[in-house]
């Protein structure tokens, strides 16, 4: 990149952006299970790749974090800690709009809760930033993506969300057997998420972002059911951070997309914590892998003899970075060279309106309804 250096900020200092070690500041109903299973943290892809920002950044050269922010004094020194040894320059600020005022950024990463992306996202956009990196989901309602989509594209700001698995090297031999027609015309997509992360808007949104990502089209109905105890979720009403599973309900839905491409999506407490499960069927045979697993299962019918089936397993090439890192590396690249981003907000404004019909849905009792 010619030595250019990138000067990012990071909006929200908590744990998924900062942390140094996969087990660290974990919610604790995700700390009492892998006490009780007696296992360590699960990193998906392994090694550094979902560990935090800040690491994923620590890998990128192209990129210097100069600035943070964060209300919470803790986390500010937390970030001191962990990072003081490796950008000991960086300012520190307890209010996001005086880090904007207050500094010349290039990349502005927002990893505030959930529905706290709106206005950093905005006010970091007219700021004069050149690229947003954030958190997933995007928004908790329509209303506030279309906020921040309209003043990315109104500034020409890069807006990204991280959609982690969308770095996924596995994710991309999927999608390039369905594009090359390996399963035929794409039909059905069932993908399905278990134990005590199952929330809507965090891992949910994950599963329903996959089925966006590979069945490349709109969505235009949907259907839910939420848990019990969440009736009155006719709008997101948690607090964000994932420490409490009462904050963000599971459940079941149907998707409709305009390619005529039926989804069926299970986020539910009550299933095992070990369910990561994703069918994809078309009309000659059928995908299924691990959400967070490094090759995929192809069958399809034998062209001598309908009635055998082949099969075949999908692995990747070996790719030099992943998840997290891949992204900012793909950010610098979109910068620099005018590229797409994998990741874009569009699409994943795609998710929030199903995940807003998910909520009216249930409140009218289960009903298809458009998004």
């Amino acid at each position: 990149m010619n030595g250019q250096k990138y000067r990012l900020g990071i909006i929200g200092l908590g744990p998924v952006a900062i942390r140094k070690l996969p087990s660290e500041d974990l919610p604790a109903v995700i700390q009492s299970s892998m006490q009780a299973a007696e296992k360590p943290p699960f990193v998906p892809f392994g090694d550094r790749v979902m560990v935090s920002h800040t690491w994923a950044i620590g890998h990128v050269p192209e990129i210097e974090i100069v600035a943070g922010c964060d209300l919470d004094p803790a986390r500010v020194e937390r970030f001191r800690e962990n990072w003081g040894d490796r950008w000991p320059d960086a300012r520190l600020y307890g209010d996001y709009r005086e880090m904007l005022a207050g500094e010349e950024l290039d990349i502005v990463t927002v990893a505030t809760p959930e529905h706290l992306h709106a206005e950093p996202t905005v006010l970091a956009a007219e700021s004069g930033v050149r690229a947003i990196f954030c958190e997933k989901p995007l928004a908790t309602s329509v209303e506030d993506a279309d906020r921040m989509i309209a003043a990315c594209e109104a500034n020409g700001v890069i807006l990204s969300v991280d959609y982690t698995r969308r770095w996924s090297p596995a994710f991309h031999k999927i999608r390039d057997a369905i594009r090359s027609g390996a399963i035929g015309e794409l039909s059905t997509m069932s993908a399905s998420f278990g134990g005590v992360q199952a929330w809507l808007f965090r891992s949910g949104s994950h599963l329903l972002d996959a089925m966006v990502f590979f069945t490349e089209a709109d969505p235009v109905r949907v259907s839910a059911h939420l848990e019990d105890g969440y009736d009155d979720w006719d709008v997101y009403r948690g607090q964000g951070g994932g420490n409490a599973t009462e904050r963000d309900p599971g459940g079941t839905g149907y998707v409709v997309f305009n390619n005529g491409v039926r989804a069926f999506y299970s986020c539910l407490k009550n299933t095992p914590d070990s369910t990561r499960d994703v069918i994809i069927t078309g009309t000659k045979g059928t995908i299924t892998f691990k959400f967070d697993g490094e090759s995929a299962e192809l069958q399809f019918s034998d062209p001598a003899y309908a009635y055998n089936t082949i099969h075949t397993t999908l692995t990747p090439d070996v790719h030099r970075s992943r998840g997290i890192e891949a992204a900012y590396r793909e950010i610098v690249d979109n910068i620099a060279n005018g590229t797409e981003s994998t990741s874009p907000a569009r699409d994943a404004r795609k998710s929030v309106r199903i995940m807003a019909g998910f909520l009216r849905s249930h409140q009218e009792g289960g009903r298809l309804v458009d998004v």
